[in-house]
């Protein structure tokens, strides 16, 4: 008794899906002619879009789903389809403002970029005054859309009004792409190759070992409590969360020379640092705002690699270390054809880069350099390098010079138009197989690694390595491709991590090190909010750091 229960007519699952998706576009071309847009200037490739939706389009869709509602709801005390609206209105009323507001949002934001024709990338961001124990926050902050609609409510009276803000693509023109020149240099495996892809195998099996007595050294991994501050006022506070003794972004403020300015602390130490928050920080009443950062540590580690000895050799299946570093040699050639072939695409990207006129404005958003970060972080992950050095690789890519990140968000718009002009379509079947790929040289399961590409977003980043892979080699098919001897850096190229591994699987002894080896990537949602987030603020905020 009392039990809240709508229950749906049968119908086919064709008709209903069919059904629903002319609704949907019966509501946004209905929208489209009634709603009010605003469009305003946001930052880098970056707009506003304020839409306001007309009461009587509100009504329109909430006596729609009452109409629909009444007929089939079960409300005590009545039979099916006979208790009048008020009391259908009283015992579902909050569940319909829900749907009709999911409803009308979702589509009266397509409308209006629509109806503005904005060239949107992405999803847009909500701005939103979060509700918490039963009050409002007097700071709005930027949402995803999903997060927006649990926190937004239809209003009473008067129409709906929301602001996004949404990222826009630039306008451009392609060059050629037929008869692009491209060098093929002749390279062969040396043993210091080998040696230098034997110590990354090693470091994928390392152990993160504590330091109880010692002093902070470069690139250790460190748990930190965090507290950040501005004009007094508490901007972020976390406690344990990890970061490394390196160049890192802590809430959008780069501090290049971390790992200098961390370097000696011990256990229980404090240390603080100060930089200016970015332009684009997510609460707007702290952005340009100088920020005290307090770093207490409460916690060292440091990576261990395992030693090359009998009991590891024994372990891989092979009797000695000769044999061992024959059989990644062997490997590392069945290899190179692959990083020839990576170098190559390289060039084209190179001429797609400097043939292509493309100047984006000043300032870089979150966003977009989470972008470059995360592409960055699945192609390294598709060459098998370990975590630890791609969390190296992430650190510095969110770090290094506006240039580099730049020419990531350039060849991230010039794919767009290629994969376009030439009709590239990714199937299912090809990311699956570049994901069991990955689970095979870290020798995970394909659904734990597929999970976690899905929960950081990384899915998406692989059907654009995928995609823009599949364009080049089209350019390659037309492309003039001349014989090279091997430049400095392109010999020294040979040598970066690929996917080649020992093929061997890991034993069960062997399976607690690489596990635990990959635990400190696996940050808090403290860590990620505090420790790692990428920054974009028009100009680079340097720390200082007090003693």
């Amino acid at each position: 008794m009392g039990r809240n229960v709508i229950e749906e007519p049968q119908k086919d699952e064709g008709d209903v899906a069919v059904a629903e998706g002319e609704e949907e576009e019966d509501i946004k071309t209905r929208l489209g002619k009634v709603i009010s847009v605003e469009v305003g200037d946001a930052g880098v490739l970056r707009k506003t879009v304020s839409v306001s939706v007309p009461r009587d389009s509100i009504n329109q869709e909430m006596d729609k789903e009452f109409k629909d509602l009444i007929k089939e709801a079960i409300v005590p005390g009545f039979r099916r389809g006979r208790a009048p609206r008020r009391l259908v209105e009283k015992r579902f009323g909050g569940e319909v403002g829900a749907q009709v507001q999911t409803r009308l949002v979702s589509n009266a934001y397509l409308a209006a970029i629509e109806k503005e024709d904005l060239k949107v990338l992405g999803d847009p961001m909500v701005w939103v005054k979060p509700k918490r124990e039963g009050h409002a926050e007097t700071n709005e902050r930027l949402m995803d859309m999903p997060t927006a609609l649990q926190q937004l409510r239809l209003p009473e009276d008067g129409p709906l009004q929301f602001k996004c803000e949404v990222e826009v693509k630039p306008e451009f023109t392609l060059p050629s792409l037929e008869g692009v020149k491209v060098e093929k240099p002749e390279l062969t495996i040396s043993d210091d190759d080998v040696s230098e892809q034997l110590k990354r195998i090693r470091a994928r099996r390392g152990n993160w070992a504590p330091v109880s007595d010692g002093k902070v050294e470069k690139d250790d991994l460190l748990v930190c409590d965090l507290l950040v501050t501005a004009d007094g006022n508490e901007v972020k506070k976390a406690e344990n969360i990890q970061m490394f003794a390196r160049p890192q972004r802590i809430e959008g403020v780069t501090f290049e020379e971390l790992g200098d300015k961390l370097k000696g602390m011990k256990v229980g130490e404090n240390r603080s640092l100060e930089g200016e928050l970015p332009d684009d920080y997510e609460v707007a009443d702290f952005r340009g705002k100088k920020a005290k950062f307090e770093i207490k540590v409460n916690e060292i580690k440091r990576l261990e690699l395992p030693p090359l000895d009998k009991d590891y050799l024994s372990n891989l299946g092979f009797d000695s270390e000769k044999e061992y570093r024959e059989h990644v040699k062997r490997q590392m050639e069945s290899q190179l054809e692959n990083e020839l072939k990576r170098g190559m695409r390289n060039q084209v990207r190179k001429h797609l880069l400097d043939e292509t006129k493309l100047d984006l404005p000043e300032g870089i958003s979150s966003r977009q350099t989470d972008r470059a970060v995360l592409r960055k972080a699945v192609e390294l992950r598709r060459q098998g390098v370990p975590e630890a050095e791609i969390a190296k690789h992430a650190d510095e890519l969110k770090t290094v010079a506006r240039e580099e990140v730049t020419a990531e968000l350039k060849l991230y718009f010039i794919m767009e138009e290629i994969a376009e002009k030439l009709e590239v379509e990714v199937s299912e079947e090809e990311i699956n197989a570049q994901i069991a790929e990955i689970a095979r040289a870290y020798n995970r399961r394909f659904d734990r690694v597929r999970d976690d590409l899905a929960k950081a977003g990384g899915i998406e980043s692989l059907y654009l390595q995928i995609r823009d892979d599949k364009c080049i080699d089209k350019v390659l098919e037309k492309a003039q491709v001349v014989k090279a001897e091997p430049k400095k850096d392109e010999a020294r190229a040979k040598k970066s991590p690929s996917k080649t591994t020992d093929e061997s699987k890991p034993s069960r002894a062997e399976k607690p090190a690489q596990e635990e080896a990959e635990k400190p990537q696996k940050a808090t949602k403290a860590s990620r909010e505090s420790a790692e987030k990428p920054k974009a603020a028009k100009k680079p905020a340097k720390g200082k750091t007090k003693d």
